[in-house]
C-alpha cells in the first residue's frame, strides 16, 4: 500500500479551509485558462418567448407535403403505368426503350413551372371526374427522336433545340401521343376508380396552363426514358387536389390482382400450377402412441380410435386439413365424399 501523506486530521482541517476561503477567481490556477475572467456576466440569447393561447398562423394555400408513404396505392398507379408506357413506345414508334419510374415528387405549382426544361412539348389534359388539369411534359430532345422513329428515321440523331419550335405537324403526332397515354392511365386507375382521360390543348408557354393556383400543390410522376442513345423525361402531373376525395382508397394501397393486365399475368402463371402432384389422404383418426407402446405392436392388435368410424374423415393434403367428410366402399372401390370445407 502507498504511504499516507497526510493524516486525517490534517485532511479534514484542509477541507474546512477551502471550505471558509474559496479561491480567488482573480488568479489563474493549473486547472483554469491563463486568459482573464471578465467580471461582467454573459448575457446568453433568450429564446423567443411563445404565448401558448397566440393562434400559429397557417397557409392555406400550402398543399399537403407528406404524399410519400402516405399514399401508397398512388405509387402503384404511376408505376404501373411506366409498363404501359414501354408498351405504348413499341406500337407506336416501333423502339424498345426502358422507362423507369423513380417515385411521386410534390411541389407547389409557383415553383414547378419556372423549373420547365424548355423548350419542351407541353400538353393540358383532363383525368375526369377527378379535379383540377393535368400537364403532360415531353423532354424536347427525346420529342425530336420520337417525331425521326415515327416517320422513318433511326431515332439517333440529336437534334438541335434551341431556337426550334415544333411544327404543326411534329405537335399534331405528340397530341396523339399524348392521346394514347391517357388510355394507359386510365387502365392504371382502373382498380381505384374510373376515370376518362381527355386531351385538352398544347402549349409552348407553360404560364399559360394555370392547371392550379400560385400556391397549390402539383404531383409530378417523372418517367426517364432510356432510348439509346437518346434519353429523356416524360413528366405527367395532376393537382394535388384531384386525390383529396380519394385519399381513404389510396392509403389501403391496390389490389393488383383487380388490375386486368396483371390478372392476365396471373392467370399465365396459374396455368403451370393447375398439374402440380399432390400428396392427398383421408385419414379417418388420429391416436397419440408412445415408443414403447408402438415397440409393442404385433398383428391382429386393436386401436382404440377417437372418432365415429368413417362418418367423420379428414382430407389432408400435403399435411394439411383442407375437408371433413365421409367414407364409403362400394363395388370394391373406396371414395371420399366432401360435406365441409375447413379454414
Amino acid at each position: 500500500m502507498a504511504e499516507q501523506v497526510l493524516s486525517q486530521n490534517e485532511v479534514d482541517a484542509l477541507l474546512a479551509g477551502v471550505a471558509k476561503n474559496p479561491p480567488s477567481t482573480d488568479e489563474p490556477t493549473t486547472a483554469q485558462s491563463e486568459e482573464p475572467v471578465s467580471s461582467t456576466p454573459v448575457q446568453l440569447p433568450r429564446a423567443p418567448s411563445v404565448n401558448p393561447t397566440e393562434p400559429t398562423p397557417y397557409d392555406f394555400t400550402k398543399g399537403d407535403s407528406g404524399l410519400r408513404g402516405n399514399l401508397p396505392g398512388l405509387e402503384v398507379i404511376f408505376n404501373n403505368f411506366a409498363r404501359r408506357l414501354k408498351s405504348m413506345f413499341a406500337s407506336e414508334v416501333g423502339k424498345s426503350v426502358e422507362v423507369s419510374f423513380k417515385g411521386l415528387e410534390i411541389c407547389p405549382y409557383e415553383q414547378w413551372v419556372p423549373s420547365f426544361p424548355l423548350p419542351a412539348s407541353i400538353h393540358a389534359v383532363r383525368l375526369e371526374p377527378l379535379r383540377g388539369i393535368g400537364v403532360v411534359v415531353i423532354e424536347a430532345r427525346l420529342a425530336f427522336a420520337m417525331i425521326e422513329l415515327f416517320f422513318g428515321g433511326a431515332g439517333q440523331k440529336t437534334t438541335t433545340v434551341e431556337n426550334r419550335d415544333f411544327t404543326s405537324i411534329e405537335s399534331r403526332f405528340l397530341g396523339k401521343f399524348v392521346e394514347r397515354m391517357l388510355v394507359g392511365m386510365e387502365e392504371a386507375w382502373q382498380s381505384t376508380v374510373v376515370i376518362r382521360g381527355r386531351y385538352l390543348r398544347s402549349e409552348i408557354n407553360p404560364y399559360l396552363l394555370n392547371p392550379a393556383g400560385a400556391g397549390d400543390a402539383m404531383i409530378l410522376a417523372p418517367y426517364h426514358v432510356n432510348m439509346d442513345p437518346i434519353r429523356g423525361t416524360i413528366l405527367f402531373s395532376i393537382p394535388f387536389a384531384a386525390v383529396e376525395e380519394l385519399r381513404d382508397k389510396l392509403k389501403n394501397g391496390v389490389q393488383l390482382a383487380e388490375d386486368p393486365e396483371n390478372a392476365r399475368i396471373f392467370e399465365r402463371l396459374k396455368e403451370p400450377f393447375m398439374d402440380v402432384e399432390l400428396d392427398v389422404q383421408a385419414v379417418v383418426d388420429v391416436v397419440n402412441l408412445s415408443v414403447g407402446e408402438i415397440m409393442r405392436m404385433r398383428p391382429g392388435d386393436i386401436i382404440q380410435l377417437n372418432s365415429s368410424g368413417l362418418h367423420e374423415v379428414r382430407l389432408v393434403v400435403e399435411g394439411v386439413p383442407k375437408f371433413i367428410g365421409k367414407a364409403a366402399e362400394r363395388n370394391g372401390n373406396k371414395v371420399f365424399v366432401a360435406s365441409r370445407q375447413l379454414v
